[in-house]
């Protein structure tokens, strides 16, 4: 008998693939953290917006000029994942190191989320749900919309909670279902939808095993899906999102793009070189019946398409709605997965492969974050340079130098000094309804308070709206109103636009910061 037929007969060859699939994980999971801890602030679009905030929540009133700027006004609002850990690790460690924490969190809860399905369909660990760390780093992600992220993570454990008990006495699924409608509803409402849309998909399919008879399991059914969801329905038109209900638009253009997000991250070279050979993999895996998938999975994967398109991209407010939901489904349907083979070539093939295409994925980001962190240390060098207090004004160059990822990368990145040293910022986050943090009375007519977009410097070079002009815009009387202007996209040793209103003091790689003269 040879070594591999003598593993099998002893039952070592399954005992192998169940610590395979944690051993793999781990190493895995390291290889994903690494861009997070390589950096101080991931270059991300929104993260140091949301990293700004949670200072403000950490310091409260012990910083005098965050608590004259900036209120926290803590409310129950769809979005507050971040809002709630993030400040309380700071209180042990400093604010860059608990966004670190956090993001690292969050990465290991999507990567977990497909491996919790599978396990919850089949009772045992599988390979193929691992594929899911090949996905960590998409252009959703990159955008930094965290709490969304962590809110998909969480439905796809609720999912696997959901099937796990299903058998269960109908109050254990209902109190078990509350929880995750309640944790959904606190990290992001799109995740709660997520979470109705996928258990909804996997009891579709179990009614279709029945050939659709309506019974008592159907309203039983039923009931367990429903009725979890009624107590954050107050909880929503109470709070102070309900009011950007009526801010949605639906837009056909961004479809597309939704679906390319699934396997953009920074160089499309390599994206689509990845993505080609992983499909020559999958098409070879399928066609050798390596790979299948179960039947709930691809009713998910229906009924989310169809409601991907029936989407806003716009809705409460949220820029990218529809956006967001594919990459949460491509890996909910990964969980749905399973590599059917006991052969250890062929396990170990796999385990190469994920391994290696996620240490190039993660070293492509990796290598763009460094590059993209030059511009950060800048940004920080600039905010050492200002007085502690001061009002910042941002604006775009007239002609933005920078590419559109670096564009997207540097966007928020003024809100350093919003860390550094206690500043007002213009585009701090204070959108009612979307945030906890609102500005002060006496600042609010400095900044934005509607998520717009900041003016171009013509603008304001241009402006000669008086102060007491009532329905101006936020930048109108900036040469009084603020002391400094960042101005964004611009290349190194670009002129000054006017000398007579600006005085350079930092001439960074993007930008430029400028102090107004009175």
């Amino acid at each position: 008998m040879n070594v591999s037929a003598r593993l099998a007969s002893s039952g070592a060859l399954r005992h192998l693939v169940r610590t395979n699939v944690p051993v793999t994980f781990g190493l895995l999971a390291v290889i994903a953290a690494i861009p997070v801890f390589t950096v101080s602030v991931a270059p991300l679009s929104d993260y140091v917006n949301h990293l700004a905030r949670m200072q403000v929540i950490a310091v409260g009133e012990a910083d005098p000029y965050l608590s004259a700027f900036y209120r926290i006004d803590w409310q129950i609002i769809p979005n507050l994942a971040m809002d709630l850990v993030v400040p309380a690790l700071a209180k042990v460690m400093n604010i860059y190191l608990s966004g670190q924490i956090f993001m690292a969190a969050v990465l290991l809860l999507l990567a977990s989320g497909p491996i919790a399905i599978r396990y919850a369909i089949d009772g045992k660990l599988n390979l193929f749900p691992l594929t899911a760390f090949l996905f960590l780093y998409n252009q959703i992600f990159l955008v930094g919309v965290i709490n969304y992220i962590a809110g998909a993570g969480v439905a796809m454990w609720g999912l696997a909670a959901w099937i796990t008990m299903r058998e269960r006495p109908l109050w254990r699924r209902m109190l078990v279902s509350v929880g995750f409608v309640l944790v959904l509803f606190v990290c992001h409402l799109s995740a709660l939808g997520l979470y109705g849309l996928a258990i909804g998909s996997y009891e579709l399919w179990v009614w279709s095993t029945r050939r659709f008879r309506f019974d008592r399991k159907v309203i039983v059914a039923a009931a367990a899906l429903i009725l979890p969801v009624l107590p954050v329905i107050p909880l929503l038109i109470s709070s102070a999102t309900w009011s950007l209900a009526s801010e949605y638009e639906w837009n056909a253009q961004g479809k597309l793009d939704g679906l390319l997000m699934i396997v953009r991250a920074y160089s499309d070279t390599l994206d689509i070189g990845i993505m080609c050979l992983l499909a020559i993999a999958f098409v070879w895996a399928l066609r050798h019946r390596l790979v299948s998938f179960h039947p709930a999975g691809i009713v998910l994967v229906v009924l989310g398409s169809a409601a991907y398109m029936a989407m806003p991209a716009i809705m409460f407010g949220s820029y990218m709605a529809d956006q967001r939901l594919p990459i949460a489904i491509f890996l909910m349907f990964i969980g749905f997965g399973r590599l059917r083979t006991n052969d250890l070539a062929l396990k170990g093939g796999f385990i190469a492969l994920v391994v290696a295409f996620s240490a190039i994925r993660a070293g492509d980001v990796a290598v763009h974050w460094h590059n993209l962190s030059r511009a950060y240390a800048e940004f920080r060098q600039a905010t050492n340079m200002i007085e502690r207090g001061s009002k910042i004004l941002v604006a775009y160059s007239d002609d933005p130098q920078p590419s559109e990822n670096d564009r997207e990368a540097i966007s928020h990145a003024a809100c350093l000094a919003m860390i550094e040293k206690s500043a007002l910022v213009s585009t701090a986050f204070t959108v009612k309804g979307k945030q906890i943090m609102s500005v002060r009375h006496a600042f609010a007519d400095r900044v934005d308070t509607e998520d717009g977009t900041p003016p171009v410097v013509s603008q304001l070079i241009a402006s000669t709206v008086p102060l007491t002009h009532e329905f101006g815009n936020y930048w109108d009387g900036w040469r009084e109103k603020h002391d400094y202007v960042t101005l964004l996209y611009t290349e190194k040793g670009a002129p000054n636009p006017n000398s007579g209103m600006l005085s350079l003091v930092y001439d960074g790689l993007g930008f430029q910061l400028y102090r107004i003269l009175r």
